[in-house]
């Protein structure tokens, strides 16, 4: 990693989206503090930490005791450093990886969540709750990324394409850049409230004790779920997003 954090002074201002950004093995950190690094990625550690209860020099020892620790081979193949890729790349990595993965899981899921709340609905009662929740995230979700695929990504290729070409770039149709990511956010935002009730519904996850081997399985799916949409949403708020925008205005302003 480039940067020194034994030595870095005045971390509790930087933004909690930006250590995960630099190593994203920092989101163990703060999910183990229960600190948001995805839709609340821009906050400052401190403040972050105060709304999570979280002591903050807990927290600092541990990020440091991280940045001295090599990653391991698969991490170091893939970088965990996504924020040297290049815009298109990264736009690309997002749909082939999290766009692709969120289509399987979600009509799956929503199956085997109602299955769940058929069998052990009334022992079980927040499992309704989690099967009714579901079809409106599913909803929600596919109407999202379709227009990033359809709007913003496409865009986010024809600025890299201007960069290298040096041809002029217009302002889209929808107005700009800022204008959509806006919308992104706050629907990232929705996605985000929705899974933190999920999981305050399942008890973090953790079946109860008479759970059957379907009811196991859906809590399973919805961890992974949670994990993946955690870094989906990282890498669009914390990473793409702002980058396009600072992108898009060098461009439009040559």
């Amino acid at each position: 990693m480039t940067e020194n954090l034994q030595s870095s002074t005045r971390l509790s201002d930087r933004a909690v989206g930006s250590f995960v950004a630099r190593d994203y093995r920092a989101a163990t950190v703060f999910e183990r503090h229960g600190i948001d690094f995805c839709c609340n990625g821009d906050r400052t550690l401190g403040t972050a930490c105060k709304a999570a209860g979280a002591d903050i020099d807990t927290v600092l020892a541990e990020l440091r005791e991280l940045d001295q620790t090599p990653p391991a081979p698969s991490v170091a193949r893939d970088g965990g450093r996504y924020d040297r890729w290049d815009l298109d790349f990264l736009a690309d990595y997002i749909v082939n990886e999290h766009h692709t993965y969120a289509r399987a899981a979600l009509p799956e899921i929503e199956s085997l969540a109602a299955k769940v709340a058929d069998a052990h609905g009334q022992a079980h009662a927040e499992t309704r709750e989690i099967a009714d929740l579901w079809p409106t995230l599913h909803n929600e979700m596919s109407d999202h990324t379709q227009k990033e695929e359809l709007l913003l990504f496409p865009y986010i290729k024809q600025l890299v394409q201007a960069r290298d070409t040096g041809e002029a770039i217009a302002a889209p149709k929808f107005g700009s850049a800022q204008a959509l990511v806006d919308e992104m956010e706050a629907e990232h935002d929705g996605t985000g409230d929705h899974l933190a009730r999920i999981e305050a519904l399942s008890n973090g996850h953790a079946p109860p004790p008479d759970a059957c081997e379907s009811f196991r399985a859906l809590y399973e799916r919805l961890r992974a779920f949670d994990a993946d949409m955690k870094k989906h949403i990282h890498l669009e708020n914390n990473l793409l997003f702002p980058k396009t925008l600072q992108f898009e205005e060098r461009l439009l302003d040559a």
